[in-house]
């Protein structure tokens, strides 16, 4: 199918609080006018979206000139008018199950390649499910999970599987994530995504199911690994030696690097075992830290279970959406993250992932942005995969580079 279309890239759901920041990274970066890729912004609300355009003003002289469309998550039709003209779309417009099932069909349909930053396994399940083939069919990707979760656990374990290659011939059979440090905020719209999950198990209780499965979003004909449920208490790691809690995301981000494990025919092997936990010192004041955190994880979700705590939970102290952490946070935001993997005949090696700005909005807006541009300006250089896709199935190593250019730093420890 033909890529020769108006735009190279569309941001939908431009004037939502993550939307914002990929404008502006945009602006910033790359600017209106360029002379590498068109891109425009997207969304219902017209007059928010020439807001955004005047926002954008004060990065870039020639934002005025910013095409703006307008499309509906629930009309079919104007999703399709805008997947029609544009190579690819990026989306933050969530929760993903409320608000994206639509846009991921029109994609397909329409052959466009979509990239979002979604971390609902539901919404990524059914995703699968329903539009794999059509994808495939009509040559493009549909590439969920393009922000902190799940790049840098995905590219980070495709980076040291790359590295234990070329230095063993082997790949690591099993691979640990220890999240050193993160600094940054939750917005309204992660908040709602969270709580959107849980009113869907609640209306879906199948789903409950999907949600505890280590491999909820492999192919249903590739064989379940070994590996089992996530860390859910405190416990001494004997190799790092230092305490790990659960981390909050690992039940997104195991997912996604287990099914681009099967979408490479198993290149980590059959046996391949896959965790992620959040590492504290050693002595008394890690074990307490890292009980506090465990702690503190049980009870935000037990308390979004119910609805009287849920109720004055979202009433008096969460975000609402479109809110999120200011820019001096955001400036002020970095993450690090390490990866220790061992070979079956017990070589290990370490690489990390940092990154220098907040996570989850900053670093999220530099992942989503960086991985459509991966499809725009290198795709000779792509694996040659289309369908429902991982960040390191679909991009692989172009991302890594294009990524380490932008302040987010893949390194082998010697």
């Amino acid at each position: 199918m033909s890529k020769s279309r108006q735009y190279d890239l569309v941001v939908m759901g431009a004037t939502g609080f993550t939307g914002r920041l990929i404008a502006e990274y945009l602006a910033v970066n790359y600017g209106v006018e360029n002379d590498q890729f068109t891109w425009a912004v997207a969304g219902r609300n017209k007059s928010k979206l020439l807001k955004l355009k005047e926002h954008l003003s004060q990065f870039d002289p020639d934002a005025g000139l910013l095409p703006v469309l307008i499309a509906e998550s629930f009309d079919r039709q104007s999703l399709d008018a805008m997947t029609s003209q544009t190579k690819v779309i990026i989306t933050t417009a969530g929760p993903y199950l409320k608000y994206g099932a639509d846009l991921v069909a029109s994609c397909a349909a329409n052959g466009t390649d979509y990239c979002d930053i979604t971390g609902e396994i539901p919404f990524i399940r059914n995703s699968i499910d329903n539009h794999f083939e059509t994808a495939q069919k009509n040559s493009c990707r549909i590439v969920h999970c393009c922000g902190f979760d799940s790049i840098p656990s995905d590219l980070g374990v495709l980076f040291l599987q790359n590295h234990a290659q070329e230095a063993y011939g082997v790949p690591c059979d099993q691979i640990t994530l220890y999240v050193r440090s993160t600094k940054g905020g939750f917005s309204g719209g992660t908040i709602d995504s969270m709580l959107n999950i849980s009113s869907h198990i609640k209306a879906n209780p199948h789903f409950k199911g999907l949600l505890g499965n280590p491999y909820a979003l492999n192919p249903k004909d590739s064989p379940s690994g070994v590996d089992g449920s996530d860390l859910r208490s405190v416990k001494w790691d004997e190799g790092m030696k230092c305490w790990t809690s659960p981390f909050v995301m690992a039940g997104i981000n195991t997912r996604v690097v287990r099914r681009t494990n099967a979408l490479l025919d198993n290149r980590y092997g059959e046996d391949f075992r896959y965790r992620e936990v959040v590492s504290f010192p050693s002595g008394a004041a890690g074990w307490l830290r890292a009980k506090v955190l465990q702690l503190g994880i049980g009870c935000f979700i037990g308390a979004i279970k119910f609805p009287p705590s849920r109720w004055l939970l979202q009433t008096i102290f969460l975000p609402k959406p479109g809110q999120g952490p200011s820019r001096e946070k955001r400036d002020k935001g970095h993450f690090h993250i390490i990866l220790e993997g061992k070979t079956k005949n017990d070589h290990t090696l370490s690489v990390s992932v940092t990154g220098n700005h907040d996570p989850g909005y900053a670093g999220t807006a530099q992942m989503l942005v960086e991985s459509a541009l991966c499809i725009i300006l290198n795709p000779g250089q792509l694996p040659d995969r289309t369908g429902v896709l991982t960040p390191a199935a679909a991009l692989g190593d172009i991302l890594i580079r294009r990524l380490a250019g932008k302040g987010i730093e893949f390194k082998r420890h010697e």
